[in-house]
């Protein structure tokens, strides 16, 4: 729609509409596919969401079906007439939403790309990127400004009708409040009858010089005054004008917008200003959080670089050693090298290349490949298969000792078995003599400490009985090992006690499983006389009638 200022008419490109619905349909398209992925993706998850999740997802999909629907080729093909203003109001908050939740699709979809290699030249793109939703914003309040200020010339013109006069040129007898706002016609002359005065128009409403007291354009002024409506310009001179005003509004947060009393003014420009903000602050924050995440890209690469020989050295000490390398385990060595570098981002600052660390935080499968490697060097667990070997792995904790710090002390409960593979301990007792010196011994990498446990889980029914320590195990320098604890073990024997009958006493394990197999025996008895207990007494006819049927899983109790 264009304004005929000069003539007091308005015009209607049809042409232009209809190359508007294509140019619109267009872009909708990239819209309509976004929901059809998005609608396979849910069907994809069915049944492996939860309620909450599924609420999200069908909110989601809903907003979507939204910003695809053709609202603007509608008004644009049927409501462009001028006596549809009271639409205007709700076409404008509705295409408003629709162009809200696409600016947040373009930003999720800008959030969503991968940080680019500040190596690149193309490290400029991102932030360019970033003021598509200004230039897609900036294009919206454009349109509706021009929309808005071609409406309100309009109402202004049907307000001031009534003061407009019309002479008849046969009779001679002036009439006043005869005359619509009318259409142009082909013929500017032919738009209104002969003996209009038209001219009226331009002192009851003032384009050229503002009058508020006449009638109050407010922020619309400058688009009549400037013939931004009018036909008179080529239409992309009039696009770039409403662009650029949009845009230097939305970046001074809608400072210099002057607004006048109407209601939809005050909402637009408000809608400005808070959008601009809006804007400004997400762009902002974007870019801030760019330049974050690059430094700790940076960092991250740095301490990569530094932690690599270190994780070599790790490596080398607590998997494989290089002169028993295959090629098999030179690739699982490598693989968990790989993890270990990605993951090297959640190490704490200054914090020690041990186990401990080390395994805090790789994934449970690199973890147990370690813990597998460990086991296996280890005489007792040379003979066990892997299915019991990953039952211990799930059990087993790494501990780290300090220099000259204590591991295990004389006459106290030993509570755990200990693998150590870093690191030398000495183990003493005190009641021992210079000639009696059995009990010392050195731990080192690979040795094992506790089997006196053990035998204890296979011999034990409870934990009252601890087997207590003899000697004092002492670090000699930092050690780290893996430990499993009296309560795992015993579970792991009472569950996998055929993988362990060759590391223990046979006739020990054979009276412990008779003892255990008598003891449950007993315990089930007891249970089903406390059961019966709990039934009504049978009447004599009830005992009779049970003992001709015979004894059943049911009757018996009645028997007994």
């Amino acid at each position: 729609m264009a304004i005929d200022n000069e003539n007091k008419c308005y015009t209607l490109n049809k042409n232009l509409a209809m190359n508007y619905v294509y140019a619109r349909t267009a872009t909708d398209v990239f819209y309509l596919l976004d929901f059809f992925i998005s609608k396979c993706g849910c069907c994809c998850c069915r049944g492996r969401r939860s309620c909450k999740s599924c609420a999200t997802n069908t909110l989601s999909i809903l907003s979507r079906i939204f910003v695809s629907l053709p609202i603007a080729q509608i008004y644009a093909a049927g409501g462009m007439n001028a006596d549809l203003d009271p639409f205007t109001s709700k076409y404008l908050f509705i295409t408003s939403l629709q162009y809200t939740l696409r600016i947040y699709y373009i930003h999720d979809w800008l959030k969503r790309r991968p940080i680019i290699d500040i190596n690149r030249v193309e490290r400029w793109v991102r932030p360019i990127l970033g003021f598509v939703p200004f230039i897609l914003a900036s294009h919206l309040f454009g349109a509706f400004w021009y929309l808005l200020a071609t409406r309100r010339q309009l109402h202004c013109w049907e307000l001031m009708r009534h003061n407009i006069t019309y002479s008849d040129p046969d009779t001679g007898i002036q009439y006043t409040g005869m005359v619509y706002v009318r259409s142009c016609a082909s013929n500017p002359n032919e738009t209104y009858p002969n003996g209009t005065n038209i001219s009226l128009w331009d002192d009851l409403c003032p384009v050229k010089e503002a009058d508020p007291k006449a009638f109050d354009f407010g922020i619309y002024f400058y688009a009549l005054q400037s013939d931004v409506v009018s036909p008179s310009h080529p239409l992309l001179q009039r696009v770039f004008q409403s662009f650029w005003w949009a845009l230097r509004n939305l970046s001074s947060f809608g400072s210099n917008l002057l607004s006048g009393m109407n209601t939809l003014e005050i909402f637009f420009s408000v809608l400005i200003s808070t959008t601009g903000m809006a804007l400004f602050l997400v762009y902002l924050n974007a870019r801030v959080q760019e330049s974050k995440d690059r430094s700790n890209k940076l960092m991250l690469k740095e301490k990569k670089q530094l932690m690599k020989p270190y994780v070599d050295l790790w490596l080398s000490k607590y998997y494989l050693s290089k002169d028993k390398e295959t090629e098999v385990t030179r690739k699982k060595k490598e693989n968990l090298k790989i993890v270990i570098m990605e993951n090297i981002h959640k190490l704490k600052e200054n914090s020690d290349l041990d186990v401990q660390n080390i395994l805090g935080i790789l994934p449970r499968k690199d973890k147990q490949s370690i813990m597998l490697a460990s086991l296996e060097k280890v005489s007792v667990f040379q003979t066990v298969n892997e299915k019991v070997l990953k039952a211990i792995c799930q059990r087993l904790v790494p501990l780290t000792y300090t220099e000259d710090s204590y591991i295990v002390q004389e006459g106290k409960p030993l509570g755990k078995m200990l693998l150590f593979i870093q690191g030398t301990a000495v183990t003493y007792s005190h009641g021992e003599t210079s000639s009696d010196s059995s009990s010392n011994k050195c731990l080192e990498k690979g040795d094992f400490y506790g089997d006196e446990l053990l035998n204890w889980a296979f011999k034990s029914p409870s934990f009252s009985d601890l087997p207590i320590s003899r000697t004092n195990v002492i670090a000699q320098e930092k050690v780290e090992a893996f430990a499993i604890r009296a309560k795992d073990l015993k579970s792991i024997c009472f569950k996998f006690w055929w993988s362990f009958s060759r590391e223990v006493n046979a006739s020990q394990l054979k009276q412990h499983l008779a003892a255990s197999s008598i003891q449950a025996i007993w315990r089930h008895r007891r249970a089903r006389i406390r059961l019966a207990a709990c039934y009504v007494k049978p009447s004599s006819w009830l005992r009779r009638r049970a003992k001709t049927i015979g004894l059943t899983h049911w009757n018996r109790f009645v028997v007994d």
